[in-house]
């Protein structure tokens, strides 16, 4: 048997022997019950030790390619071969949907706002617990949980137990979990609506009705319509109109779900970034029949990359969780990087800080739209890191494909938003978002 090996190399000269065998065999080229070489033989052809033969030949009796017979020697099993396909002209590439690349994006943030010499510093301390090591509790750690209760029954009216708080990866994630719980059932969502909500639904092929969005929130008679067992909500800040649910629509919510025994999923989404009032409570501090589900992410709180997300449940889905095995998918060293950052006070002082650059930037940009372009119409610019802009008439698809803007046509299958676009204040500061908007004004002009 020829093997060639080589001596200057790091792979150990034992393990050259055993992969150089378990090819030929593999490969077909020593057929089934075959007699190997000796380990005497072996060792004297290639000038190795022993050690060095026996050592490869217990690999491949470990992996059952060769076995020994008593005063014979050692022969190979039957394998059966590999069937070898010709592979296609691009073998290795991999074909995916080209990415659109936005000028001023939804979802991203300023990174220099960020505490990272803080998160750096608690990062440290945690990943120097090894207790931490372990696994955790599937559901999520308690030291965050606890957290996670305090500030949202201080920020947002949250009334649960610290068994009623999971923790996830993202609001998605969390989103598909209570889908199985509630047995996939038909979800009445906005229109227009985020399109990750609708991605899911249509995934998981859950029936989906479309209720518009009126001025003061969602149409609650559509709702009503439809009755379907879940209707998903962006109650402080609907996605993606800015538009905030009125108090009266939220209790009329509430009844409905009470005696329909439906669910609302609440997505919070951008309730922290309000900048003329109070933010309304949220529907599930407001609920009185435990028919709500409460989500919030840490994404645009802190920084999106963060993924971690909470979501409260009432209490018969809060069993069902535990009772079907759910878990979080979240590391418990980020958790407790997180809950920390929030016990020493660093989340409440970042979101004051955060809030105040933003509102300040979201004045700067739309008070300049005002006074120099009067037939433009803003919307949602009041909470949030984005808001839109509706020019009547107009039909904005070129001119937002040419500036990299996000069009209103992605957010809506009910109505046509062709005069519409997004503007993400999140990652550029003011100048830049002005320049930009300037350039995108100019071309309608020419066009």
């Amino acid at each position: 048997m020829f093997i060639e090996i080589d001596r200057d190399s790091d792979v150990p000269l034992f393990e050259q022997i055993y992969q150089h065998i378990k090819r030929q065999i593999l490969n077909g080229e020593i057929s089934s019950d075959e007699k190997l070489p000796s380990k005497r033989q072996l060792q004297n052809d290639l000038s190795v030790s022993m050690t060095t033969v026996e050592s490869a030949y217990d690999l491949l009796l470990g992996e059952a390619l060769i076995y020994s017979r008593p005063k014979s020697g050692f022969y190979t099993v039957h394998i059966e071969q590999l069937q070898h396909v010709k592979p296609p002209a691009l073998h290795h590439k991999v074909n995916r949907p080209a990415e659109k690349s936005y000028t001023l994006p939804l979802g991203t943030i300023d990174t220099s706002i960020v505490q990272s010499d803080v998160l750096k510093q608690i990062a440290r301390e945690i990943f120097s617990n090894d207790e931490l090591l372990n696994m955790g509790d599937e559901s999520g750690e308690k030291e965050l949980k606890e957290q996670i209760r305090h500030y949202l029954h201080i920020n947002r009216g949250v009334n649960c137990s610290l068994d009623q708080i999971f923790i996830g990866p993202s609001t998605e994630f969390l989103l598909e979990q209570v889908l199985f719980l509630l047995k996939y059932p038909a979800v009445t969502i906005e229109d227009p609506g985020y399109p990750v909500v609708k991605n899911i639904l249509r995934r998981l092929e859950s029936p989906v009705d479309y209720a518009p969005i009126l001025k003061d929130g969602i149409d609650v008679a559509a709702v009503h319509t439809f009755n379907n067992q879940a209707v998903h909500l962006t109650p402080s800040h609907q996605f993606p109109s800015g538009v905030v649910l009125s108090l009266k629509k939220r209790i009329r919510l509430l009844n409905h779900a009470s005696a329909a025994e439906s669910y609302i999923i609440e997505d919070d989404y951008d309730s922290e970034f309000r900048y003329t009032a109070r933010p309304l409570p949220s529907l599930q501090g407001l609920d009185k029949n435990d028919r709500t589900v409460y989500m919030s992410s840490f994404s645009k709180s802190l920084y999106p990359s963060l993924r971690l997300a909470c979501m409260v449940l009432p209490q018969s889905l809060a069993e069902q969780y535990f009772e079907t095995g759910l878990a979080c998918n979240v590391p418990r060293q980020m958790q407790h990087i997180i809950a920390e950052f929030m016990k020493r006070g660093y989340l409440d002082r970042h979101v004051n800080r955060v809030r105040k650059i933003y509102r300040e930037k979201m004045i700067r940009i739309t008070e300049w739209i005002k006074d120099n372009y009067e037939e433009a119409e803003i919307y949602g610019e009041h909470t949030g890191m984005h808001f839109m802009l509706r020019i009547p008439g107009k039909d904005l698809r070129q001119s937002a494909e040419r500036y990299g803007l996000v069009h209103g046509n992605s957010y809506s299958d009910l109505n046509s938003m062709t005069d519409t676009v997004l503007i993400g204040i999140g990652e550029k500061d003011a100048e830049e978002i002005v320049g930009i908007l300037k350039k995108f004004f100019e071309s309608l002009k020419e066009g």
